[in-house]
């Protein structure tokens, strides 16, 4: 039996460490598509802009907290937008930049106040802030191009008080879920 190593592994990088990054890199991206793919599939009107940011977040911030990854938020946005490029039914050309920057942005932050990811208020306001960006972009397009959001019928702040209050649930969702399987565990 010959114990050398082979020269795929002499770089340090197994094969099997690449198989398992490769494959955590496909399954954070899936985070985002499914998120999307939920969103598509179960539209319910119930007239409150970013109510599915509790399960969007949820989804983001769970991949960030398992994850040990300095990007996971934003490989599965990145997810989200592939998805977002399908014919899914969504009418709004810029869904899929609108998804991206809530990953970079939970990414960054999550980064930089690494002291405070598991406190729960940072938590709620990072996945509230991250999540509120998109109404704040659907704005910006708005007035920049005349391109209207059915949620500012009522004007700009009721859907990014929505989309912040929905990101906050999320981001709480998903702690709470990362802490009850690392206490069981």
């Amino acid at each position: 039996m010959n114990t050398e190593l082979s020269q795929k592994s002499l770089s340090r990088t197994y094969p099997t460490k690449l198989t398992l990054s490769i494959l955590e890199i496909i399954a954070l991206m899936s985070i985002g598509a499914v998120g999307v793919l939920l969103h598509a599939k179960f539209r319910v009107p119930l007239h409150l802009p970013g109510h599915w940011g509790v399960v969007f977040m949820a989804m983001l911030f769970s991949g960030r907290l398992f994850s040990q990854r300095k990007y996971a938020a934003s490989l599965s946005s990145i997810g989200a937008a592939f998805m977002l490029v399908m014919p899914l039914g969504f009418k709004d050309p810029f869904m899929p930049v609108m998804y991206m920057l809530p990953g970079l942005l939970l990414d960054v932050f999550y980064s930089l106040f690494r002291s405070k990811n598991h406190n729960i208020i940072f938590v709620a306001l990072l996945s509230g802030v991250a999540y509120f960006t998109i109404p704040l972009i659907r704005m910006i397009i708005t007035l920049a191009t005349g391109f209207f959001y059915g949620s500012f019928i009522g004007g700009f702040v009721y859907p990014i008080i929505m989309h912040f209050v929905f990101g906050a649930i999320g981001g709480m969702i998903a702690l709470g879920a990362f802490s009850l399987i690392k206490k069981k565990n």
